[in-house]
């Protein structure tokens, strides 16, 4: 009897369970290479900088980038 029982909960939950996964909104962006992107929400992150000779350096700590900055390629 409760063997009958799991089935039938089974066969009750998973078609549930898989109708619901197909409602999540899902969507991928791609940004071509080389193209500017908007940042949608605040990063913190290591950045490149002029020191005071000249000469482009890592910066030793993270700093927050905030949302809505733009970010650009190199080249």
């Amino acid at each position: 009897m409760k063997t009958a029982n799991v089935i039938t909960a089974c066969a009750t939950i998973l078609p549930l369970v898989l109708l619901l996964q197909g409602c999540t909104p899902t969507r991928v962006v791609m940004v071509p290479p080389g193209q500017p992107v908007r940042l949608a929400e605040s990063v913190k992150a290591h950045v490149w900088a002029k020191d005071a000779s000249g000469n482009i350096v890592r910066s030793r700590n993270r700093v927050t980038i905030h949302e809505g900055w733009y970010a650009l390629p190199k080249d």
